[in-house]
């Protein structure tokens, strides 16, 4: 089975922020769907320049956390774009098999894998997909 044959069939929205986009339009974006726990930053062309996981908004909250100094640094959110806390993206095309899909989540630690025709963003394969592809041929 190919990445054509899933993406989007579970969530069929791609949520996506600009390089300059602030992180209260980060965290907009997110909280637009309850399902989201990625969103991908493009450029004007629509060309994927980064991801932005849960897991970075985490971090950047927690930068400077300590137990006597709780949120000291919420300032610093305020200034944060998408570009500054985004990391370079691993993609997959259309013709990708799931095996390989699996292997690329894994390895970059990805629940939600951008997929490109030609470096542009046309969609995302959510790992509830890429599960339910991997596991349909043992429980037909």
């Amino acid at each position: 089975m190919k990445v054509k044959d899933l993406y989007q069939k579970f969530s069929p929205y791609t949520d996506k922020v600009k390089e300059s986009d602030s992180m209260e339009k980060i965290i907009k974006v997110l909280f637009r769907n309850k399902a989201t726990r990625t969103v991908f930053v493009v450029d004007k062309k629509g060309n994927l320049r980064g991801v932005i996981r849960l897991q970075e908004i985490f971090d950047m909250f927690g930068k400077g956390f300590s137990p006597t100094a709780l949120f000291s640094s919420m300032k610093e959110p305020k200034k944060t774009t998408a570009m500054d806390i985004m990391t370079s993206p691993t993609i997959v095309q259309l013709e990708d098999s799931l095996e390989d899909t699996l292997i690329v989540a894994r390895k970059f630690g990805l629940q939600d894998v951008p997929v490109c025709r030609k470096g542009k963003l046309i969609g995302e394969l959510d790992c509830f997909e890429l599960i339910h592809g991997l596991s349909s041929s043992f429980l037909e």
